[in-house]
């Protein structure tokens, strides 16, 4: 009797194991974040490092960009640019509220705390040293800009299609009035 009773208790959790493996598995097999979430996991034995890594661009329009390898998790999101543009020159680049990715392009809000509205920090990064507001802010919304421009344009794709405007917490018009600059809700960012 004893056997019986060890024999169906067996059965029984070798049918939930059975049970439960198809189910866990086809979200991941369908899903798409599940599906990128797998090669993370295996990551370190399969040398796939091309599927996480992004490009940089600081600098301005005027003065050209230089170009700054990125590494990261997950999927790519306008957030995660630029939080990596923060953290390679040390600016402040904590937005309000997440990119709003739409047909007409992104819309980008930095918070007031940010270096844009704040100034550099101190010290500077040697690196990314800015002799004066103007300069600092149009690197910041220049880089902004192309790198979002650069990492979200198909291949083959024209980036200067991918439009980027700027606006201020509230749903504002972008105003930095110590260097007498704005830009209307309305038209896409262009220094």
């Amino acid at each position: 009797m004893l056997l019986l009773i060890l024999l169906f208790t067996l059965s029984a959790c070798s049918r939930r194991q059975s049970e439960s493996s198809p189910q866990e598995s086809s979200p991941s097999i369908s899903a798409g974040q599940e599906e990128t979430a797998q090669p993370e996991t295996e990551q370190p034995e399969t040398p796939d490092a091309a599927a996480n890594e992004a490009i940089l661009y600081i600098g301005t329009r005027d003065s050209d960009f230089t170009i700054y390898p990125m590494t990261y998790e997950g999927v790519l999101t306008p957030e995660i640019l630029i939080a990596g543009i923060a953290d390679l020159t040390g600016w402040d680049m904590t937005l309000a509220e997440d990119v709003i990715t739409g047909k007409g392009g992104m819309s980008v809000c930095f918070a007031d705390r940010s270096t844009l509205f704040t100034g550099p920090p101190d010290p500077q990064n040697e690196e990314f040293f800015m002799f004066s507001a103007e300069q600092l802010a149009q690197t910041i919304l220049d880089s902004t800009q192309k790198t979002l421009q650069m990492g979200f344009t198909g291949e083959g794709g024209d980036p200067d299609a991918l439009d980027i405007y700027y606006y201020m917490e509230g749903e504002k018009p972008l105003e930095l009035p110590d260097i007498g600059r704005e830009w209307p809700l309305d038209q896409p960012y262009a220094w």
